[in-house]
């Protein structure tokens, strides 16, 4: 029983070095929110987003964001140091944005200092924003009690349904990965709100091309299977009507013929009507004919925008990496070849399982 008790008090003794060091918040200054925007050949402009609490209840914190100019965002931030009453803590980081000149010529190294800085999760958000991150960092807005949290509120619930899922360790996993290529999202400030614009398509890490907001849905169905997205479809000159996705998976087939591979994509969609005016839909001949509509619709944009991937010779879809996974022996730069001129035929079928209240 006394070595029971003495083991006990032992391994505390030894977990109280595991706690980490107590931060008082009132003596630091958290960073949630940064911004890289194009200075010159060599240098960048790091605009780093604090939130500062203020005193009584319901009141919310003030947000200030510190600039400075320098090569690398570990210096700027030590040269930022020189303006704060506190110094910076970084571990709430939520939001890194890099402005669209940068992003056109490069934005590894300052994703590498992210990735190298223990503090920082994973799960950070890496946007590119049109125009220069500042201005959107430092405007006020009525939705959300700071630029940060508004950010990462608007990049979390719209990858749920409209873009690509994308945080710090998908842009390092595809940067890093053969057969794929990254994907950001791309914002922009309109006013006293922050709209997101679409999809940044990056080789390796510099911007070639962008999506917009429709494009970046259609990316989504190839990439991922996901249940919240909406979609409008022309059914008649003046009728539309609105599939809401219930579920989404897309299935690949490749084809090698004498060495000159083809891929035939089919994205199966199961949906329900959440708005057709002027439609009826409870008539089933008619719900056959809205599935026959939106079958036609998608699969037409589908193919324009993986026609755009491969003028830009990116493949953000990862089609190298899952051929890699059916092919022994593959060779990849064979395939990095012959990727832009590749027959793709993308099919969706659609299954309509709701037709709404109606119903």
């Amino acid at each position: 029983m006394v070595k029971k008790y003495l083991v006990i008090i032992f391994s505390i003794v030894l977990l109280t070095g595991c706690f980490p060091s107590k931060r008082i918040l009132e003596d630091i200054q958290l960073v949630s929110a940064v911004g890289y925007d194009y200075h010159s050949k060599n240098k960048v402009k790091l605009n780093a987003m604090v939130a500062i609490p203020q005193s009584g209840e319901d009141v919310p914190p003030i947000s200030q964001v510190f600039t400075t100019i320098t090569h690398t965002s570990k210096m700027a931030r030590a040269l930022e140091q020189a303006e704060s009453p506190k110094p910076f803590q970084v571990g709430r980081l939520e939001v890194a944005l890099y402005d669209n000149r940068l992003a056109e010529k490069g934005i590894y190294n300052l994703v590498d200092t992210l990735q190298r800085d223990p503090a920082l999760g994973r799960d950070l958000y890496l946007a590119v924003v049109q125009g220069s991150t500042k201005p959107l960092l430092d405007q006020k807005y009525p939705l959300s009690e700071t630029p940060s949290k508004y950010l990462f509120q608007l990049l979390q619930q719209n990858m749920l349904s409209n873009i690509p899922d994308s945080n710090l360790h998908r842009f390092l996993y595809t940067f890093y990965g053969k057969g794929m290529d990254p994907n950001l999202p791309l914002l922009e400030k309109q006013g006293d709100r922050i709209r997101l614009k679409g999809t940044a398509i990056l080789k390796d890490d510099k911007m070639v091309g962008q999506l917009n907001l429709e494009d970046s849905f259609m990316l989504k169905l190839m990439m991922e299977s996901f249940e919240k997205g909406i979609y409008e479809v022309k059914f008649t000159k003046d009728r539309f009507f609105t599939i809401q996705n219930i579920s989404s998976k897309a299935e690949y087939h490749f084809k090698n013929v004498r060495n000159s591979p083809a891929i035939d994509i089919v994205v199966k969609i199961k949906g329900r009507i959440s708005e057709a005016p002027k439609i009826p839909v409870s008539k089933p001949p008619l719900v056959e004919q809205l599935e026959r509509a939106t079958e036609k619709e998608m699969s037409e944009k589908i193919n324009k925008m993986v026609d755009k991937l491969q003028k830009w010779n990116v493949d953000p879809i990862g089609l190298g990496d899952l051929a890699r996974s059916r092919r022994r022996g593959f060779n990849f730069e064979q395939w990095e070849k012959q990727y832009p001129d590749i027959p793709i035929n993308v099919k969706v079928k659609v299954e309509i399982v709701q037709a709404g209240i109606t119903e």
